[in-house]
């Protein structure tokens, strides 16, 4: 089966010539005028990647942030290709949490280089959890191929930032994993976090767990960064 590729754009001459690349490279493409639609087809077909035209007359970063939050497509690369006089656009997307952007004009091998590298890198990704789909740690447990979470039998919700946290926390139990680890971790290597940031999300995955009668697991390191203790009784 061929990679789908979603293409956000109302511009049909730009989606024709875009779909010819992709198909030429062996992949498919869908037409999405919007996130709705995306979502709807992420949620219907299994997509790879989404690819966003940015133009001075949209606000692409407003999808990406919905894309994001939502389950069918938080982890799938979004990809913006921002058009001349739309690059003020940039730095707002960065912060949307988009994992790439090339400024137009560009070389079409460059957009399809990064697709197949990092479709491939997550195709190795996966084969890996296929053994391991599942995490605990005491009374907290982790689906990992569903993005399930639960606590004392009780499921509850994280988005995609606290998710990949706990991951990592569940993978690494009791060790101290610096604030550097964790943004290497849990958010895309392009995009500019500080530590003050990986604190609010912590903050934010402990209010969320805080229904585990352990809820107070994740210990504070002063000057190293965070640690999933055991739990006790």
């Amino acid at each position: 089966m061929k990679p789908l590729i979603i293409i956000c754009s109302d511009h049909a001459e730009f989606y024709l010539i875009l779909s010819h690349i992709l198909t030429v490279d062996g992949f498919e493409s869908a037409l999405a005028t919007n996130a709705d639609e995306m979502l709807e087809l992420a949620g219907q077909l299994s997509v790879q990647a989404l690819l966003l035209d940015c133009r001075p007359d949209n606000q692409m970063a407003d999808s990406c942030a919905r894309l994001r939050q939502d389950d069918r497509t938080s982890t799938l690369p979004v990809i913006a290709l921002i058009a001349p006089g739309a690059e003020s656009q940039h730095i707002v997307l960065l912060k949307s949490g988009i994992d790439e952007s090339f400024i137009r004009p560009l070389a079409p091998a460059k957009l399809l280089d990064y697709l197949r590298s990092r479709l491939g890198a997550e195709r190795r990704s996966r084969l890996q959890l296929q053994s391991a789909i599942s995490l605990s740690h005491g009374d907290i447990e982790m689906q990992i191929d569903t993005h399930h979470v639960r606590c004392s039998g009780r499921e509850i919700e994280l988005g995609p930032i606290e998710f990949k946290l706990l991951r990592h926390m569940l993978e690494h139990p009791g060790k101290v994993l610096s604030r550097e680890e964790l943004i290497g971790a849990a958010w895309p290597s392009n995009v500019y976090v500080g530590p003050r940031t990986v604190d609010v999300h912590i903050s934010r995955l402990r209010r969320s767990i805080k229904q585990s009668p352990h809820h107070d697991v994740i210990r504070t390191v002063r000057l190293g960064g965070y640690a999933l203790e055991s739990p006790t009784i």
